[in-house]
């Protein structure tokens, strides 16, 4: 039976269908990437699927029993909760047998306890802390942090923190909703090796091309209303697009030619001696269905020019040593930018992209060096957040306020090249989604004409088509691009050189390098991304290990670290204990007492530190035991 089945559903809205008629199935085994223009309908199609919302029309139908988990973009959740908390929250199953144990243990039942640690381990409670470790620290999550409150964190990073918790439950079926947006190149690298070592069903949304290409086996596109289906990736799609448009052309011109010739014959026949001829070639030209000529796609005319050319020399960093406060990001650095150079910086999250975007824009100053900046330069910023935007106003609002004497046709046609028509002009800005404000924040930026772009993420929440429009007009900008981004396609097509951010492995400072372009892009990317020797964590799956290891060794060092959690969890238990005695009123009135109980309590949070490291050592160990090539 399939996870998941649509038969001929439709959704309406406002009398008129945004989708109909849409047959699809999720089986057992689907990796499916869910593709089409923002707006088209794939976020609706999902809730569809996860029975959050009805269809106008057709029905839904599927397993019942099966867990489906599902990455929305904009997730909500809990947020006083710790990062540990959150996480553990994904197995309830797990932290129920855990409150068994405890509660045996306060009882001393041992039947009771031997049977709630059997059912914890067979549930893969010890092997969860393990998954839970690998996934935050590929997230970008270091054990540091596990006890931070979530308001502490950024909309981004709650959004991984997100996507960590979903990968973590127990599900039947994957649904992610554009999971790569906050995502550098490095965590998409672990997501598609995690996605592609599961034996689990998932359909992902997604614009990201090399990212499909490594993780779908079927494509499902979303067009004017209508679902496609293509067995293979995105390039396998792609190439079948074409063919079907030529054979669609093809066919197009052999009828068009045919009807052309028909009714030359019927005008030339119907009152001469071939009438009845004429006359049945008329009937099966009335009963001839017609091909729809294929129509390129449409692209948006995003032309952008710069007002006056700038000079030859757009930045040049000589010796310089950069950073926040104390904390030194990058040192020794010599770097040229040259008019009309597009210049890619690669880096992890926090390597210190955006900090060096800040020295260029000399809004930070230099801790060293000399930091020199061309003439005649005009800057456009563009904002992965779109802070500038005032959501306060509307979309026609937005662009009148920077042209305040252009006519109403020069504002519409300007905003209708950036796909903005008839009432999209006046949507609030507070009501756009995240594709619609990064269309209008490109729409102000490439209107001030500036002849020095520096574009952080300009990519996220753009659907492929927007995307390659931008990239068109970036390609044939007649001015100098410094750029940010973690779509590797976007990268690649653009780029004629990069910055490259590295750790290096004698003090773990980030060291930007000018990247030659004939050393091979992967090369860069494992530059970029890959972390000194010593804090390196593998990625590779426990199921899906190479090398061979002893399994009593496992098994033994699986039991150390059970039995230390054990002990943990007791120490834990007196310390509570302890301090609730303490804080007890008659307690104060025995000085003797308190300061035996206060000195207990400074052992106990010691040996909790010592502990929770001998814990970390041992499961550090067994990681380097499983994940060593």
């Amino acid at each position: 039976m399939s996870l998941i089945r649509l038969e001929d559903v439709g959704i309406e809205f406002a009398g008129s269908f945004l989708f109909k008629d849409i047959n699809c199935t999720v089986e057992n085994n689907s990796r499916i990437g869910l593709i089409g223009a923002n707006g088209c309908g794939k976020t609706t199609l999902l809730k569809i699927m996860l029975r959050e919302m009805e269809p106008s029309a057709g029905y839904v139908s599927g397993s019942k029993s099966c867990k489906i988990a599902y990455l929305s973009q904009n997730p909500e959740f809990e947020t006083e909760l710790t990062v540990e908390e959150f996480i553990r929250s994904a197995r309830e199953d797990l932290q129920s047998a855990w409150k068994e144990i405890i509660t045996a243990s306060d009882a001393s039942d041992i039947n009771k306890l031997h049977k709630a640690e059997e059912r914890f381990q067979q549930l893969g409670g010890y092997d969860f802390d393990t998954e839970m470790k690998l996934t935050l620290t590929a997230l970008k999550f270091q054990p540091e942090l596990w006890n931070r409150k979530l308001t502490t964190f950024s909309g981004g990073e709650r959004t991984r923190l997100a996507l960590a918790h979903i990968l973590l439950t127990q599900y039947d079926l994957l649904l992610l909703d554009e999971p790569t947006n906050h995502l550098d190149i490095s965590m998409i690298n672990w997501l598609e090796k995690y996605l592609s070592g599961q034996n689990r069903p998932y359909l992902i949304i997604s614009h990201d091309r090399t990212f499909l290409d490594r993780t779908v086996k079927a494509i499902y596109h979303l067009e004017n209303g209508s679902l496609s289906i293509t067995k293979g990736n995105y390039t396998s799609w792609f190439e079948a697009q074409k063919i079907r448009f030529l054979e669609q052309e093809r066919l197009w011109k052999q009828q068009q030619k045919w009807l052309k010739e028909t009714k030359d014959f019927i005008a030339r026949n119907m009152a001469g001696q071939k009438t009845k001829q004429a006359q049945g070639r008329l009937k099966i030209l009335n009963r001839t269905e017609l091909i729809e000529k294929p129509k390129e796609k449409h692209s948006l005319d995003l032309k952008v020019k710069a007002q006056d050319r700038s000079g030859n020399d757009v930045y040049r960093l000589e010796d310089v040593t950069f950073g926040i406060g104390q904390n030194i990001l990058a040192q020794g650095v010599n770097l040229y930018c040259g008019y009309r150079d597009r210049v890619c910086l690669l880096g992890q999250n926090g390597s210190g992209k955006t900090t060096l975007i800040k020295l260029l824009m000399e809004e930070l100053p230099p801790l060293k060096g000399i930091v020199k900046v061309g003439a005649s330069l005009q800057l456009g910023y563009y904002d992965q957040y779109q802070n500038e935007l005032d959501e306060s106003l509307t979309v026609y609002e937005t662009l009148k306020q920077l042209v305040p004497m252009a006519t109403d046709g020069y504002i519409l046609g300007w905003l209708a090249r950036f796909g903005f028509r008839n009432d999209d002009v006046k949507k609030s800005v507070s009501v756009l989604s995240g594709g619609e404000k990064s269309r209008l924040y490109l729409s102000i930026l490439i209107h001030e004409k500036p002849n020095l772009l520096i574009l952080d993420e300009p990519t996220n929440h753009l659907d492929i088509m927007m995307m390659d429009a931008l990239l068109e007009a970036l390609s044939d900008y007649d001015g100098t691009i410094l750029f940010v981004s973690h779509d590797r396609y976007f990268i690649q097509k653009l780029a004629t050189k990069y910055w490259v951010f590295h750790k290096a492995l004698q003090n773990n400072q980030v060291i930007p390098t000018v990247g030659e372009m004939d050393k091979p892009f992967e090369e860069l990317l494992e530059l970029a991304y890959s972390e000194p020797e010593a804090q390196k964590v593998k990625t590779v799956q426990v199921n899906n290990r190479s090398k061979k290891i002893n399994p009593w060794v496992l098994e033994q060092l699986q039991k150390e670290i059970e039995q230390q959690h054990q002990v943990l969890s007791q120490q834990q238990k007196e310390l509570a204990e302890t301090q609730g005695r303490l804080s007890q009123k008659q307690t104060y009135a025995k000085a003797d007492l308190f300061r035996e109980l206060n000195d207990k309590v400074k052992t106990l949070e010691t040996d909790i530190a010592q502990s929770r490291k001998t814990i970390d050592q041992m499961e550090t160990k067994y990681l380097e035991l499983i994940y060593e090539p």
